[in-house]
């Protein structure tokens, strides 16, 4: 047993726990329906299979499986001098399931090198003539992009074939009667000949093999024997057929004998005749049905077409539905009209015999009968297509996912089961999505068509966000997916296959771009470090951070909240604009949650995973900081976003009591102007980043605009570069972690959730510097001590008070020290332990003198969170001879007997911070 089976059986036994019955592993659990009933050689494993055919059918191939495995062949397989093809022969005969012994001498292992990467692979080389060649890549090819496979010459020398079997081989088919089957790969044309097939290879749907059917024809007449017939054979996409069809009446054209045949569709999955050959599906008794698919996409009328079908299920179905040509037809037998059809055409027959006319056969008697007795109806003059079938597991929403095509037009939307239900709804909902496109069906033809078509439909997984689902362990944008550093275009029915598992979002917005096929050149950095500094080193950092927010909670279930505040014109939203440029998205800033309605405030923060949600402008202050208008959104209300837990509960609409709470699975940034002035659970989950203009001149502003203008497809191979090393960023950012939240605590910032937040962020600077930018190891020294600095001020901050009861304290003490006993603001003595102060009244004496203070109700609650008059007791009753708002109590107060208490005010009470002073 070579290396490779070893690994794919041990990872076969690993993954199904497998029971070793002699050759074969049975009593597997199947991933599909969880029974024990998983079997497949344990030898030479090729297709897994579920032994509940009925009720479940699960089969897969073993390179789908262990797809990592058959990625890499000179890994395995190193070239050595006794064996210079090693890997080119493990990969022919494991990879692709050859007997190399029909192959001697048609291939030789050679290497290729991408010019503009670096990147090697070795290849698997075909000669098409002593010039030109063909090969394919075989190690890692994704690497590649699209240059999987390649031609020496570009492809520009149209005509040319491929073929294990010499010209004389393939002239000598037409004594037989037999034809010559032309594909498009060569793989595939390998297959067809080992399962008994005469075959070649056009090395591309869009070539015509002239040259090759030219030395053909001209061989013939050399051997004076009849021409074989072709029999195109393409693969089972729009261009393989629309090629089928123009190539065989081309060659209809040319004089030659033309027919056609094609590989199914397995479960809605184009499979090529390699493919077949792998899953043990080119055996002799599957041809005819093949044959018959080639026949009918070249039938030239819909009658045509439907006696084929007819004939072809041996007149087991008297009507049924299909497609020809991007219309929809119901083909139907009139039984009582065949039935005196073929009587008449007997009679005839029988007078023909006593009279020497002609006689038909049987079979001409019935093919005329069925000709005349049979029709054929157009039901839609488009071709629907049920693809797969998906629901939204929260909503209970279901739909069916179509494909309509007709020959102007192509679209694919959804249809519920409401709109599949009757005419009159499918008929509308038809028109609707496609312009000119109409059922005219009846009912019971519609009921007919979706019941048969939608049997044992495949059903697709379904996300309602954008971003990275943890179920999944994938990223999923509008066109690609990411799993585990791997990019996965969407497939032409609009969802993901990411290994075993098929899913799509539901999520239109928002729109994320990210673009594989470019590699990553961060030649903007300088520009980037030379405006932005160590503060841009590390927004970028937490930005990028924000792609693998969920990872990071799920190691230390949490991930900080991100502030961008600073002086109007800073570049503030430049910054942002930009970062979200790399991410994929274009124009866009953020939003101001105090204008949005609260419905919009949670879609957005419920629409992405592993992406920032930005919130701008939420300050409602004017030029000289106080508030012109009360904020609708308060910042409390994000504490559970911090370790992503559910920011908000809404019923569902159901009988029951069911609620829907989806996890918060972004990262928070907040900007504007000032900064958050929000309770100490928010500030010690926020790292505060403070821009100003300083240093900004005629030179930054050009490099700034240098950066705008950088084209969306450039900036956002900087997210696919980060989810490309998903391993590595997490892993820097997992070993350095623990050792810079040690020396936090070292340095005396010993405030835990403040020194997490922080090293956090330090530790993805890291990363970021490691595996995405070039920042030289200084830079990132003085962003790792910014970061400190930034979590001393933050403590600080907490070990003071609240900026509007600071400001509070500060226009008491200006009003307290500007006025006589009679009228002091405090209730107590001077040297009292305590200050006891009537609200209202301090707030009316700050009016009448010209001084702002915070609205009263949210003054009332950050004053007993005050630490310098520390808070004691709201409302106490407190007899009194002051009247500080009250001129003409006063008066008479002081006419009475002084300090004769004459009053019972309601007062705050703090305890006296200037008693120990004045000790």
């Amino acid at each position: 047993m070579s290396e490779l089976k070893h690994r794919i059986t041990q990872r076969l036994e690993q993954m199904f726990q497998f029971k070793v019955c002699g050759d074969w592993f049975r009593e597997g659990v199947c991933p599909q329906c969880s029974k024990k009933e998983l079997y497949t050689h344990a030898t030479n494993p090729r297709i897994v299979k579920c032994g509940r055919l009925t009720k479940c059918g699960y089969e897969e191939h073993v390179k789908d499986i262990c797809e990592d495995l058959f990625k890499d062949w000179s890994e395995y397989h190193p070239q050595t001098h006794e064996n210079p093809n090693a890997a080119a022969d493990a990969y022919l005969s494991e990879g692709r399931g050859f007997n190399l012994s029909n192959l001697i001498g048609q291939y030789t292992q050679q290497s290729y090198t991408d010019k503009a990467t670096g990147a090697s692979s070795a290849t698997v080389r075909f000669k098409l003539d002593n010039e030109n060649y063909w090969e394919r890549l075989i190690d890692r090819p994704d690497r590649f992009g699209n240059k999987k496979a390649r031609f020496n010459f570009g492809f520009k020398n149209a005509g040319q074939a491929w073929s294990i079997h010499d010209l004389d081989e393939l002239c000598k088919l037409g004594e037989k009667g037999l034809s010559i089957w032309i594909t498009e790969g060569i793989f595939d044309a390998i297959a067809l000949t080992e399962s008994g097939q005469k075959a070649m290879s056009c090395l591309s749907c869009v070539n015509y093999p002239a040259q090759m059917l030219k030395a053909i024809a001209d061989r013939c007449h050399e051997l004076k024997i009849d021409k074989p017939r072709l029999r195109w054979a393409f693969d089972n996409d729009s261009a393989g057929k629309g090629y089928t069809v123009k190539w065989h009446e081309r060659s209809r054209a040319e004089g030659w004998s033309s027919t056609a045949a094609q590989p199914p569709a397995n479960n809605g999955k184009k499979l090529d005749w390699n493919d077949l050959f792998q899953w043990d599906k080119l055996n002799p008794d599957q041809f005819p049905k093949y044959k018959h698919y080639g026949e009918l996409l070249i039938a030239e009328t819909a009658e045509e077409a439907g006696l084929l079908i007819y004939n072809f299920y041996e007149s087991r179905r008297h009507t049924f539905y299909y497609n020809h040509k991007f219309r929809l037809y119901w083909w139907e037998l009139d039984y009582d009209k065949f039935n005196k059809a073929v009587q008449h055409l007997e009679d005839r027959n029988i007078e023909a015999s006593e009279n020497g006319g002609t006689i038909l056969t049987d079979k001409e008697i019935r093919e005329s009968a069925l000709k005349n007795c049979s029709a054929a109806k157009e039901i839609c003059n488009a071709q629907i297509e049920p693809l797969y079938f998906q629901r939204n597991e929260i909503t209970d929403e279901s739909w069916y996912y179509f494909k309509l095509q007709s020959p102007w037009s192509e679209a694919k939307t959804t249809f519920t089961a409401e709109q599949m239900s009757s005419r009159s709804k499918f008929k509308p909902r038809v028109m609707g999505v496609m312009s000119g496109a109409m059922w005219t069906g009846t009912d019971n033809q519609l009921e007919t068509f979706i019941k048969r078509s939608t049997e044992r439909l495949r059903e697709v997984k379904t996300i309602d966000f954008i971003g990275y689902s943890r179920e999944y362990e994938t990223y999923i944008f509008e066109k690609y997916a990411v799993h585990k550093g791997q990019i996965i275009p969407i497939n032409e029915h609009d969802f993901f296959k990411v290994k075993r598992k098929e899913i799509k979002t539901l999520a239109n917005s928002p729109a994320i771009t990210i673009n594989p096929k470019q590699e990553f050149n961060p030649n903007w950095w300088k520009d980037f470090y030379r405006v932005r500094g160590a503060k841009g080193i590390i927004a970028l950092a937490w930005w990028m951070g924000s792609y693998f927010a969920e990872q990071i909670r799920a190691m230390h279930s949490s991930y900080p909240f991100m502030e961008i505040v600073g002086e109007a014109g800073a570049g503030k939203s430049r910054l942002i604009e930009l970062m979200w440029k790399l991410s994929g998205r274009k124009d866009y800033e953020g939003f101001d949650a105090n204008k949005s309605t609260n419905v919009a405030v949670y879609r957005n923060f419920a629409q992405i995973a592993n992406l920032p949600v930005v919130l701008i402008e939420g300050d409602r202050n004017d030029v000289n900081g106080n508030t012109v208008q009360k904020s609708k959104f308060s910042w409390d209300e994000l504490k559970d976003a911090f370790n992503g837990r559910a920011i908000r509960s809404k019923g569902l609409k159901t009988a029951g009591n069911e609620t829907y709470e989806p996890p918060f699975r972004g990262a928070i940034l907040i900007s504007q102007n000032t900064a958050i002035q929000a309770s100490e659970a928010i500030l010690t989950r926020t790292l505060h980043l403070y821009f100003d203009r300083k240093g900004q001149t005629l030179e930054t502003k050009r490099i700034v605009d240098n950066l705008d203008r950088m084209e969306l497809e450039d900036a956002c191979t900087f997210m696919a570069h980060c989810l490309r090393h998903e391993k590595e960023i997490l892993e820097t950012y997992s070993q350095n972690l623990q050792t810079i939240e040690a020396e936090y605590h070292h340095i005396g910032i010993t405030h835990t959730r403040i020194a997490l937040c922080h090293a956090q962020v330090a530790s993805l600077v890291h990363a970021l510097a490691k595996h995405v930018l070039p920042i030289d190891l200084e830079d990132v020294c003085e962003a790792e001590t910014m970061l400190q600095v930034m979590a001393r001020d933050r403590v600080d901050q907490l070990n003071g008070d609240h900026p509007d009861v600071e400001k509070f304290w500060d226009v008491y003490e200006y009003l307290q020290g500007n006025r006589s006993p009679d009228f002091g603001l405090n209730h107590h003595k001077e040297d009292a332990q305590t200050v006891a102060i009537n609200l209202n009244e301090v707030y009316k004496v700050a009016a009448r003198n010209y001084q702002q203070l915070p609205e009263i109700n949210d003054m009332k609650k950050l004053l007993r969170t005050s630490r310098k008059y520390k808070f004691i007791e709201s409302n106490k009753q407190v007899y009194s001879d002051r009247f500080p708002a009250d001129d003409v109590a006063g008066i008479t107060k002081s006419r009475e007997t002084t300090g004769k208490p004459s009053r019972n005010v309601k007062c705050w009470l703090f305890t006296n911070p200037n008693l120990g002073a004045k000790k």
